[in-house]
């Protein structure tokens, strides 16, 4: 057993690399759009702010409250885009009711969009350090998705509030024109880490199906898988402009999320990876169920430092408001209590899914269960395991393009502020920079990276990657960042004593997610490589 060091390297350049680009963008104050003269666009957001503050100041507080908490569509609500910012250089044109997404095709894509990425690796969470009971457990998950929905609904409130349809949009209006890069690089950030993660899980995918289904050995190589299914079907996906064109690949995965869960619960019920079952002898001892020697009760409510984990997991399973702004503004007939039965449907069915999945792997594996708990199934002999395989395959290719989207939104925001902002190209320059083609190349410039890394990482490295980044930019983004925002703008209310209890859960939020944020990342670095424990890096089985 050796170290798996060469992966670990890589993803620590990338990320000093990301950070770079990081420093280098707040070097410069962006604006809020492309545009060639930052100082009438920087007059234009001072211009709107005060006003914004002016009209919060005057206005009635239960008619703010309303438009804050939940009301109706506002008069601007009309001329909102209705695709995201990165599908083109100018703004969209007005809503087509006929093409929008319904609450339902909505709610599906929410799950599409959650269930990928966040159902396979919480069997591991759950086992992380000695286990956490069922109860905590379930109740981590609730805790975390009714937070996550609850920002994911305030950001489409916070559109409302603002007359904004953007993250740096709000931002700006809401906090400093000058820091909203901020909220675009914790998107583009977190994204970029997630799709790594699906590439990851792709690569293993395939490599699998490719020996189960006896296709040619090389393609039982698992670069050549990804490289291949990077090229098709996932870049002509992850170039669509809008999200609503990609509702109908939305349900083919919704159903392979579906047979992948049944098949979980299946094999649990079953007994055929237990000890004396057909499959047990015939998996690698390293995927072989290990049960944890707990007593019942504990089993049941056990509460160990192995939850911080299992909550990092939790977070990003819940994550999906990179795209909070393209669902609200992309749904048909759109209005906040709408849009709130669309996040409550999406959330409520995802929910389902991760906790059978949670409870039914980890009691299959114990804590054998690795970080894609689909590796723990014989490759060839279990043909329903393939099958689920297969399924899984198709939900992650047809969720992959929603956090590409994500990822696009944020990039392609901190590109056009950087590219309006620069006082030495010309106006041709920036319109040549910001044409469809420079974009184009530059989304599949992004995938390439993405593919490129995926191919060196392992399983291990993928908990890892999931871990740190649920720890930091998951909790950036689905909480700090939009409680931040709340807090703000409920600071703008007149009756202040009707906004208080709202705008102090904002803040505790706020507090807590700081913490948790610390506490993960804390957890994710040493289990991985043992830096605080003293007890080394982590070796990996290969």
């Amino acid at each position: 057993m050796t170290p798996h060091i060469g992966c670990r390297q890589a993803l620590l350049l990338a990320t000093l690399a990301l950070a770079v680009v990081t420093i280098c963008a707040s070097s410069t104050p962006p604006s809020s759009s492309a545009s060639s003269s930052s100082f009438l666009l920087r007059r234009r957001l001072a211009t709107t702010n005060r006003d914004f503050q002016q009209d919060c100041s005057t206005i009635s507080a239960l008619d703010f409250l309303e438009h804050v908490r939940g009301g109706g569509s506002s008069p601007k609500a009309a001329s909102a885009p209705t695709k995201p910012a990165f599908a083109s250089t100018s703004v969209a044109g007005h809503s087509d009711a006929h093409h929008g997404l319904t609450i339902s095709s909505l709610a599906i894509n929410i799950m599409a969009d959650l269930c990928p990425h966040g159902m396979l690796p919480l069997a591991f969470g759950m086992a992380s350090e000695g286990g956490t009971g069922l109860a905590p457990a379930l109740t981590l998950l609730i805790i975390f998705g009714s937070l996550s929905a609850y920002t994911l609904i305030s950001i489409a409130r916070a559109c409302e509030a603002t007359g904004e349809y953007s993250f740096r949009g709000i931002w700006s209006r809401t906090l400093q024109p000058s820091t909203a890069w901020i909220i675009d690089a914790g998107i583009t950030f977190l994204c970029f880490g997630c799709c790594i993660f699906y590439s990851a899980f792709i690569g293993d995918l395939s490599a699998a199906l490719a020996q189960a289904l006896g296709a040619p050995a090389l393609l039982h190589k698992r670069w050549v898988c990804l490289v291949a299914l990077h090229v098709f079907p996932l870049m002509p996906l992850c170039l669509m402009k809008n999200l609503s064109a990609l509702q109908y690949s939305s349900i083919v995965g919704v159903l392979g999320i579906l047979y992948t869960t049944a098949f979980v619960v299946k094999r649990q019920l079953d007994g055929t990876y237990q000890e004396g079952g057909r499959f047990h002898s015939l998996i690698d001892v390293v995927y072989r169920p290990i049960k944890p020697s707990h007593t019942a009760l504990e089993k049941v409510f056990r509460l160990g430092p192995g939850a911080i984990s299992l909550m990092n997991m939790a977070c990003v399973a819940f994550t999906t408001h990179y795209n909070g702004i393209a669902y609200y503004t992309e749904l048909k007939d759109r209005t906040l209590p709408r849009y709130a039965s669309a996040v409550g449907l999406g959330f409520l069915a995802s929910f389902s899914v991760f906790a059978l999945m949670m409870s039914f792997g980890f009691r299959t594996f114990g804590h054998a269960a690795q970080p894609l708990l689909l590796n723990n199934y014989h490759r060839t002999k279990d043909a329903l395991a393939t099958g689920s395989r297969l399924a899984t395959a198709f939900s992650i290719i047809c969720g992959f393009p929603l956090m590409f989207a994500g990822l696009k939104t944020g990039f392609f925001s901190l590109w056009k502020s950087s590219v309006g902002d620069s006082r030495r190209l010309s106006v041709d320059t920036q319109k040549a920079l910001l044409s469809e083609p420079v974009t184009m190349t530059m989304s599949v410039m992004l995938l390439a990276a993405i593919c490129g890394i995926a191919c060196q990482c392992t399983e291990e490295d993928v908990g890892f990657v999931i871990g740190l980044i649920g720890a930091v930019l998951g909790t950036g983004v689905v909480y700090i960042i939009p409680a931040l925002l709340n807090t703000k703008l409920l600071a703008r209310v007149k009756d202040m004593a009707a906004a208080r209890p709202e705008k102090m859960f904002n803040q505790a939020l706020i507090a807590v997610g700081v913490i948790f944020a610390c506490l993960g990342a804390y957890a994710a670095i040493d289990d991985q490589f043992g830096i605080f424990s003293g007890k080394g890096p982590k070796m990996h089985v290969h």
